[in-house]
């Protein structure tokens, strides 16, 4: 008996040792593999396991989050591709981006230039060549553009209290008209200053598409000291804030805020959120502060976002501040910029985390870098088709903490070197088809440490020019040229040398900042060797007009983008959804001649309508009642003199039911 058990030990313990570990490690929910592919003995990391998928939007973008674990060698992959619910054809974007860093463990990323106010369904494909994969598909809508409402509207004048808000007797005084503001109730300031009311409070909150407006009548400037945002769904348009040292801050955090059209003067802290606030709404501003660019100065900023979410930050015009635009928090849009003349970095998304997107600005004469990653606390972040000129640092400001982001289409011009510090960081960012130019002799990319690319890398097909200097790089070694560089470390195969003093159109940096440059737009001549010299980047350079994109901010031949304030459309035509009607609303910055008409033509697909004709010159609203809900119509508004028409814009909208809110409204 002893013997038959001795046997039957050893048959188990035989058994055991013959089992597969990735068989025991399967039956614990991980599964190991014990051999390499060549059949040698190594371990492959655990398969990649989905979690949490978020997503969120602005007016024009989309970001996904998607957790996950496993995956410690980083080869996890995710492609994305997008289209408008109800439509068939799916578009592609950049992958996902895989993010290991600050405690995420995910891939994330975002999709671009899409329809404000409409559903998109996105769909994620995961995938691990160590095994373990998912589809996902989310739907996510975009934004609204912000409309005006079409309630009631007020007047007001500087004073002390009294009026009914008529025109014929004002509100006196901002604390006055706000006892009776109701969601949907628009105030005109007419001119004068209201700077002894001090510091106005505008805590009276206006409900989803319903703002509180507090607009400039247009009569002259309306002054006020400074201003507090204390409610959410605010509006302010039109008004001049000359409060010092503040110009607008927060109470309460306020979401869903308006600030567009107005002008910032004298400020040290012009926008400044320090009480938070969420998805606010900040285009076409002029901010001027009271900071000269020799200060060097770091304090004294022109829109402070404070670490916080959701903004659109777009088409102001800012200058004479420390920083243009700083601290979002994730998910903001920051584009169509034109900052100028700056103490310190020109955008600064610093302690940002996933999905900050800087596109389309134009940055000149920041004294100090022209945008900074001083650090990151998440990732990614997107730095596309930007014009920085010529900071005295660096294009970009790297010292530490520097994750995933899409560094591409850049035009960066550096008054000594491109990137005179911190270039090692870039290992951690794909770089492709940016132009890196040295105006004076200096290395394009300065590096006194060296490196070597790791699974995060992907620096390619960008464009250097380092004036002339004997050494072009330093990386670690120093390189004289660029074969030298690329046979060295492997990196920027594609990349080309360029002639700054043959490449561009215009180039015109006389001397180093401080000292002013002109405001400009620093194109390619079609000659220059950096055109059709990119690479596809889906979603980003759809568009390219050549054999293959063209490095730096610009394609040639295509329209040039506009940067700063947008000017107002003579005449501006605008439609609020309602059941089975269109409440149209219009504004116009010429006076129409007192014998001049107003013609409404409209209609849906192949229906045409009778138009409404002979509204008087001084007419601004009319409403089309008897429409179709669900149904999209087009509008046209023209201004009629003598039977022809001397103005006119057209918009589309949908009417909807009382029960369903679908804010389309295009141009």
């Amino acid at each position: 008996m002893k013997n038959l058990k001795f046997v039957a030990i050893i048959a188990i313990l035989l058994v055991l040792f013959t089992i597969q570990p990735t068989e025991i490690n399967a039956r614990n929910g991980i599964s190991f593999a014990t051999t390499g592919s060549d059949g040698s003995s190594a371990h492959r990391m655990p398969t990649v396991t989905p979690g949490e998928l978020r997503s969120y939007a602005t007016i024009h973008s989309i970001g996904i989050e998607w957790d996950i674990t496993g995956d410690e060698n980083h080869n996890a992959e995710c492609s994305v591709q997008y289209r408008a619910l109800g439509t068939t054809d799916w578009q592609p974007a950049l992958p996902l981006f895989r993010v290991d860093f600050n405690g995420e463990n995910m891939l994330a990323g975002s999709i671009f230039f899409l329809d404000a106010a409409t559903s998109y369904e996105i769909r994620l494909t995961l995938s691990d060549p160590d095994g373990g994969s998912d589809t996902r598909t989310v739907t996510v809508a975009t934004r609204a553009v912000p409309q005006l409402p079409n309630g009631r509207v007020f007047h007001v004048i500087p004073g002390s209290g009294g009026g009914d808000g008529s025109n014929a007797n004002p509100f006196q005084g901002i604390a006055a008209a706000q006892t009776v503001a109701q969601p949907g109730d628009t105030f005109l300031l007419h001119a004068g200053s209201y700077e002894n009311e001090g510091e106005v409070q505008f805590d009276a909150a206006g409900t989803a598409g319903q703002y509180i407006v507090w607009k400039g009548a247009g009569d002259g400037d309306a002054v006020l000291d400074n201003v507090r945002i204390a409610a959410g769904h605010i509006w302010l348009e039109g008004l001049k804030i000359v409060g010092n040292p503040y110009g607008l801050r927060t109470y309460s955090a306020p979401q869903d805020v308006v600030i567009t059209r107005n002008t910032f003067s004298g400020c040290h802290y012009c926008i400044y959120l320090n009480h938070g606030g969420e998805n606010w709404t900040i285009t076409d501003n002029t901010i001027s502060g009271d900071v000269l660019p020799e200060s060097g100065s770091f304090g004294g900023e022109g829109i402070e976002l404070q670490h916080s979410s959701g903004h659109v930050v777009a088409y102001n015009s800012i200058t004479h501040v420390a920083d243009g635009v700083s601290y979002p928090q994730r998910n903001c849009d920051i584009y169509g910029n034109d900052i100028f003349d700056v103490s310190d970095d020109g955008i600064e998304p610093d302690y940002g985390y996933a999905n900050i997107r800087v596109w389309g600005n134009r940055i000149s004469n920041a004294y100090h870098n022209g945008i900074s990653f001083q650090p990151m606390n998440g990732a990614p972040w997107y730095i596309f088709r930007n014009q920085v000129a010529a900071p005295a640092e660096s294009a970009l400001k790297f010292r530490d903490a520097v994750d995933r982001a899409l560094i591409a289409h850049n035009t960066f011009i550096g008054w000594q070197g491109a990137q005179k510090t911190g270039a090692q960081y870039l290992l951690s960012v794909q770089s492709n088809n940016n132009l890196w130019i040295s105006m004076t002799d200096w290395y394009a990319w300065e590096n006194g440490v060296g490196g070597a690319a790791n699974w995060k890398t992907n620096l390619d097909y960008d464009g250097f020019d380092w004036n002339g200097y004997s050494l072009a790089f330093k990386w670690g070694e120093r390189y004289p040229d660029l074969p030298s560089f690329q046979a060295a470390t492997g990196l920027e195969t594609h990349a080309i040398h360029i002639d700054k003093n043959t490449c561009f159109e215009a180039l015109d940096i006389p001397n180093p900042p401080p000292a002013p440059m002109p405001i400009q737009y620093i194109t390619l001549k079609p000659t220059c060797n950096a055109v059709d010299a990119g690479v596809a980047l889906a979603n980003i350079n759809d568009d390219f007009l050549g054999a293959a994109p063209d490095l730096g901010a610009y394609e040639v031949g295509a329209p040039l983008p506009h940067y700063g304030v947008r000017p107002v459309a003579a005449l501006a035509l605008s439609a609020t959804p309602g059941d089975q009607m269109l409440f149209l609303r219009w504004t116009v910055t010429v006076s129409p001649p007192v014998t001049s008409t107003w013609q409404i033509d409209f209609g849906s697909g192949t229906a045409v309508f009778p138009p409404v004709t002979g509204l008087p010159a001084d007419t601004r609203t009319h409403t089309l009642n008897g429409l179709t809900n669900g149904v999209q119509y087009t509008v046209t508004l023209r201004a009629m003199l003598d039977g022809s028409p001397f103005l006119t814009d057209t918009v589309s909208a949908m009417p909807v039911g009382n029960f369903i809110y679908l804010p389309l409204l295009l141009r």
